[in-house]
């Protein structure tokens, strides 16, 4: 069970790379020494496979697990280059020329014998093919330690990209988390007006109070369900804002002073929901509240080009009107403004001893 454990975790994919790697090294370069030597291709191969193959592949496999892990990618760049030249001395001086000097001997064994020598003298021992030796395990070295680089450095720019891309779901969904939370915030806040407004009119035995009930649901129809979307239809939050003016015109009487214009073509132009009924809410709230049949409020919808909306609300402040800092409403609307259209807008909110503008401006796409 072991042995089939083991056999079936190799990895034979990484094995056939690895074996790649060396067939193609072994043919490119035992294929120029060929026509260069001008000997046939599997005589060189072979010698080359019986006397470099080995220190070349302990070249290799030293280099790439023990030294570059070990040093280079702990950025011991100094004791990387002190350990390399001290283990290419070791495979050159105990295993290739030792490995080369008995290829030599076999090779020219005649040669030597005619000349009355048994064994190669020392400078043939040192000159023969030495450089091109030493100068091709680097090159071989070399070409497979790049290859491990660049291998690591795709990895660890992919584990960043992996990293980036969950701290941005992270963001995300911290960020719709946040949306919703306002959301919520907005709906209790808006079912609190509403049904402040229709207490007032029970209270008053008032008559028009069915009316504001069948306006306060469809109001909420609309907060509650067609609202749970990133974006809206321009026109749908505008005729929303209607309904909440003629809720309003029921419980203070068509004589209150209240304007919307609208500007520029609407069609297939969309934003987030909600972002204009806490304006409309907070001019009533200082506008007409406490000033019955006296205060006005002004809204202007402006859309240019299909690519910015300009809204302002103007309202009166009046007698008690008392307009220091944001509600829940504004300040909700700050913040969602800073989370759906970052750097795409502009907020201001400016008072005077009898007015209050508010001006919003959105960046469409």
């Amino acid at each position: 069970m072991k042995f089939y454990q083991f056999i079936k975790n190799i990895d034979y994919k990484r094995i056939g790379y690895h074996v790649l790697f060396w067939v193609v090294i072994s043919v490119f370069y035992d294929a120029v020494s060929s026509i260069v030597s001008e000997r046939p291709f599997f005589e060189m191969l072979a010698h080359d496979f019986k006397f470099f193959f080995p220190s070349d592949v302990l070249g290799v496999y030293i280099t790439l697990y023990i030294l570059i892990p070990g040093l280079l990618l702990k950025r011991k760049y100094t004791q990387f280059i002190i350990f390399l030249l001290l283990f290419l001395g070791f495979l050159m001086i105990v295993i290739t020329l030792p490995l080369q000097y008995l290829g030599l001997f076999l090779e020219y064994q005649e040669k030597f014998l005619e000349a009355g020598r048994l064994f190669p003298t020392l400078y043939d021992y040192i000159s023969h093919n030495f450089l091109i030796a030493l100068t091709v395990k680097l090159m071989i070295i070399g070409l497979a330690s790049s290859i491990k680089i660049a291998k690591n450095w795709f990895k660890s720019q992919k584990k960043q990209q992996n990293l980036l891309k969950e701290k941005f779901e992270v963001d995300l969904q911290l960020k719709e988390a946040e949306l919703k939370f306002l959301k919520s915030q907005i709906n209790p806040h808006f079912l609190f007006n509403a049904l402040n407004n229709l207490y007032s009119l029970t209270l008053e035995k008032s008559s028009k109070a069915p009316e504001v009930v069948l306006k306060i649901s469809s109001l909420l129809d609309y907060v509650l369900y067609e609202c749970n979307v990133p974006k809206i239809d321009l026109d749908r939050e505008i005729e929303n804002i209607k309904n909440y003016i003629d809720l309003q015109k029921i419980r203070y009487g068509n004589d209150t002073n209240i304007k919307l214009s609208v500007e520029g073509d609407i069609s297939d132009i969309q934003i987030a929901p909600l972002l204009i009924l806490p304006l409309v809410e907070n001019a009533f709230k200082h506008g007409v509240d406490k000033n019955v049949g006296k205060g006005y409020i002004y809204i202007d919808i402006k859309v240019a080009d299909n690519a910015t909306l300009d809204l302002s609300v103007k309202n009166s402040l009046k007698g008690e009107n008392n307009h220091e800092g944001d509600g829940i409403g504004l300040t909700n609307l700050r913040k969602r403004l800073e989370l759906q259209y970052p750097d795409k807008h502009s907020f201001s909110l400016g008072l005077t001893d009898e007015s209050c503008i508010s001006d919003l401006k959105l960046k469409l796409y």
